[in-house]
């Protein structure tokens, strides 16, 4: 019985694996799937000793789609991605995924490096959590491209507050006549707690300017968003509006 099943899934996987040949090497179209259903394709080359499997690019430039991949440079998606090849064997190199095997490792090595390229494609599809945290990674990326990383003080308690460490500012730009407090807001928790933060500093008679920058204007409940622009000064609708951060921050700054 076991001999009939190996015989049947060698059958059955065989006939999913479509083979082909172009400039890049042996084009191989495996029985594992993307989420749009493509097959996933590898390119194999002979090298000394071995084979190296490539997929020319297209694992980054499918998630290029959805993801600046210059943030796979730093941060929380590198870490992941770090993460990913280092369990599958896989590097990266002038942006393609590529492996190299010995010849009795090529069976298994096109599995894993199959998986590699799947599991990279899903940086896409993360949690709201995950996406949470990177957020503000990507928003300070931004603001020291604006402002120089020598200006931009992050999670700043403003002196002469009263209880000032309990209510932090995400981003201060210390200019005259007033700084300006920027504020990142992921979600409607998050907006719930600006506001807060900023009526508090409002009490205290302290003069500033505030800016907020949402990662979507659209994920805010609208009493939580009504509540926040009164609390505010100015608004921009989303943190991927870069020319539109840059040009309040420069009226301010």
């Amino acid at each position: 019985m076991t001999t009939e099943i190996r015989d049947l899934l060698c059958e059955q996987w065989c006939a999913e694996l479509e083979v082909g040949e172009d400039t890049a090497g042996i084009r191989l179209s495996l029985p594992i799937f993307e989420t749009d259903g493509d097959a996933i394709t590898v390119w194999i080359k002979r090298i000394m000793g071995g084979w190296r499997l490539r997929d020319c690019g297209t694992a980054l430039m499918r998630l290029s789609y959805e993801v600046d991949i210059d943030l796979l440079s730093d941060g929380q998606r590198a870490r992941v991605l770090d993460r990913i090849l280092a369990e599958h064997e896989v590097k990266i190199e002038e942006g393609e995924l590529l492996c190299d095997v010995e010849e009795r490792n090529l069976g298994p090595a096109l599995l894993r490096f199959g998986q590699a390229v799947s599991r990279v494609g899903d940086i896409k599809m993360w949690s709201r959590a995950r996406i949470a945290n990177t957020f503000y990674e990507d928003l300070r990326s931004t603001l020291i491209e604006i402002v120089g990383s020598d200006r931009l003080l992050m999670e700043y308690e403003v002196p002469g507050v009263q209880d000032a460490s309990s209510y932090l500012v995400d981003f201060a730009i210390l200019s005259s006549p007033r700084p300006l407090y920027i504020f990142g807001v992921p979600s409607s928790d998050k907006a719930k707690l600006t506001t807060i933060v900023l009526l508090h500093l409002q009490q205290a008679n302290h003069a500033f300017e505030s800016l907020i920058i949402p990662s979507d204007i659209e994920s805010i409940g609208r009493p939580d968003l009504r509540r926040l622009m009164n609390a505010a000064n100015d608004f921009v609708d989303s943190s991927t509006s870069r020319e539109a951060i840059q040009r309040k921050i420069n009226l301010r700054v």
